[in-house]
């Protein structure tokens, strides 16, 4: 049974703001060369079969017409607030890992983390906004650091 404290993260070292939460099952994570390759749309790089992820970017500066207004909500931090915006863009979980609760784990750990640096998070992810974000428990904890309803 995998748990939250098998999630590792790591930070992309030559792009900054750039990341993945990860689940390894077994040896070690992709290298970013081969990651940062598949992300730029090169066809000929697999996904990895021993890894489970999700990949983000942080921006800083959003443009103002991104944002709704502000949540107002007593005890969150709200996206009025924010540091800056992670963006989750892909979630990936092997074949054979599937269905096991493994990519609301790793969206979870990223979302816990954005909370705890105040940063609001949006997603590109087709996983995040139409499995994580419809499941009721989810869209009450996390729906004020949203910057957008999906």
């Amino acid at each position: 049974q995998m748990s939250s404290s098998d999630v590792k993260h790591l930070a992309d070292p030559s792009s900054p703001g750039a990341g993945r939460f990860t689940l390894v099952f077994k040896g070690k994570p992709e290298p970013w060369t081969k990651f940062r390759k598949r992300a730029s749309g090169e066809k000929d790089v697999p996904e990895p079969e021993n890894e489970a992820y999700v990949a983000y970017e942080i921006r800083f500066f959003i443009d103002p017409y991104e944002l709704e207004p502000p949540k107002r909500k007593a005890n969150t931090i709200g996206v009025e607030r924010s540091n800056g915006t992670m963006m989750l863009w892909h979630t990936y979980v092997p074949e054979s890992q599937r269905g096991k609760g493994i990519a609301e784990i790793i969206v979870e750990e990223a979302m816990e983390w954005a909370s705890a640096n105040f940063l609001s998070v949006d997603s590109s992810c087709s996983y995040v906004n139409e499995t994580f974000m419809k499941r009721q428990h989810n869209r009450q904890r996390w729906k004020h650091i949203m910057i957008r309803d999906h």
